[in-house]
């Protein structure tokens, strides 16, 4: 009991400081959880960077997400998606892939790692954070469209980017995919694979199990109003536990859910107060998630890729992404020339590429690989310095970068 109590005590202390620090600055409290979990783990070893590895990985990291997709997906109301379906279709796939893939290909030339080095970096970093966006955006007056834009990517590029990691595994390392996802299902192609594992079981499972709910939820007596919360949050973690067992994609199914349950349950005090429950629930997941980040790292491996790492981050904000950002509004989306490169410039790192980022160490701890375990670390470290160095440049440029973008319409 100890073992597992004293560390989250110790992480939730650091999260009422580093927001604390955040509040004082006027900036975004995730890079100083990074810092502070650096301290305490393989600095101090307050918390056992083994042990908070295995904390990491296999609790905190999974179930955290879970949570963060909940609570953001529930927010977005299907006329603003209808609206911007379009630009919204593109960035989860053309913006994403290309982003991924190009820092991938960029990794690989830079520090003369394995190919198969450079696409598992580029899937992890390609999620965008909704917690950091929502965050900045609350501090900075941006239009609707951009705005919206700029959650639903980062809410539902979560699934997208595990997507586009299973691709990557299936394709470099097809027999270590059973360490990173439960395959009741088999299938020797891999498009079919990917369409039932990432698609089909998490549409089906997350849409049966709303129905359901939705059915209690309206013929339930007003008596019983009470444990709707509970409800709401028993179905939608049911809805990720149930795919992830039988092989598929929970963070698909999560998403999918939120959004049912934003869109089609009653608008009524009870949901409201889900809401406001998922909200908390959800600080706390992200706290626990960068503090375990920081503490299970490695910092001889860390200071190696430090500055590779810097370069990599630089490029990504400012040339890779808005780039594809911009390449995808030239092909088919109607949206200003202003907005295309101010959401470009906005895609922050955070939550999901850190609970992905120690998966190749996990293949090779599981597997006893060096290779594996060596570049597994050195990853997680990359990934590290990515979420760190965007969370700290992006969100203070986020009201002058709009400004500057769309100062003739001031």
């Amino acid at each position: 009991m100890y073992s597992f109590l004293a560390p989250i005590l110790i992480a939730l202390t650091l999260g009422y400081l580093a927001t604390l620090i955040a509040r004082l600055t006027g900036t975004v409290y995730i890079p100083y959880l990074l810092l502070l979990g650096i301290v305490v783990g393989p600095v101090l070893y307050l918390i056992r960077p083994s042990e908070a590895e295995v904390l990491f990985y296999n609790y905190i990291g999974p179930i955290g997400a879970a949570f963060v997709i909940l609570a953001e997906s529930a927010k977005i109301p299907r006329y603003l998606l209808r609206r911007i379906l379009k630009p919204l279709s593109m960035m989860l796939t053309f913006v994403l892939f290309v982003t991924g893939i190009t820092t991938g290909v960029i990794l690989v030339f830079l520090l003369r790692a394995p190919v198969w080095v450079g696409f598992m970096v580029g899937a992890i970093i390609s999620s965008t954070d909704p917690a950091s966006i929502i965050t900045s955006l609350r501090k900075t007056k941006v239009s609707e469209v951009p705005s919206t834009l700029l959650i639903t990517e980062s809410v539902f590029n979560d699934p997208f980017s595990y997507l586009f990691l299973v691709t990557v595994i299936l394709v470099f390392f097809p027999k270590n995919i059973t360490y990173i996802q439960t395959s009741l299902f088999t299938s020797s192609n891999i498009f079919i694979y990917i369409l039932m594992t990432q698609g089909l079981f998490p549409v089906l499972t997350s849409g049966a199990l709303f129905g359901l709910l939705y059915l209690l939820r309206v013929k339930l007596p007003k008596d019983f109003k009470e444990y709707y919360t509970a409800m709401f949050l028993l179905f939608g973690l049911s809805a990720y536990s149930i795919t992830v067992v039988v092989g598929g994609s929970g963070y698909m199914a999560a998403a999918i859910f939120g959004v049912l349950s934003g869109n089609f349950m009653p608008r009524d005090t009870e949901f409201e107060n889900y809401k406001q429950f998922m909200d908390n629930i959800s600080t706390f997941a992200a706290i626990l998630i960068f503090v375990f980040l920081g503490a299970s790292i490695n910092l001889s491996i860390l200071f190696e890729f430090v500055v590779p790492g810097v370069l990599i981050s630089l490029i990504l904000i400012f040339i890779v992404r808005p780039l594809a950002v911009v390449l995808a509004g030239s092909i088919d989306v109607e949206l200003k020339y202003g907005d295309l490169v101010f959401v470009g410039l906005e895609g922050t790192r955070g939550i999901f590429p850190a609970i992905l980022a120690p998966t190749v160490l996990i293949m090779g701890n599981t597997t006893g690989n060096v290779l594996l375990q060596y570049w597994g670390q050195a990853i997680e470290s990359l990934v590290l310095v990515i979420i760190f160095t965007s969370l700290t440049i992006q969100p203070l440029l986020m009201g002058r970068i709009y400004k500057a973008l769309h100062k003739d319409e001031t």
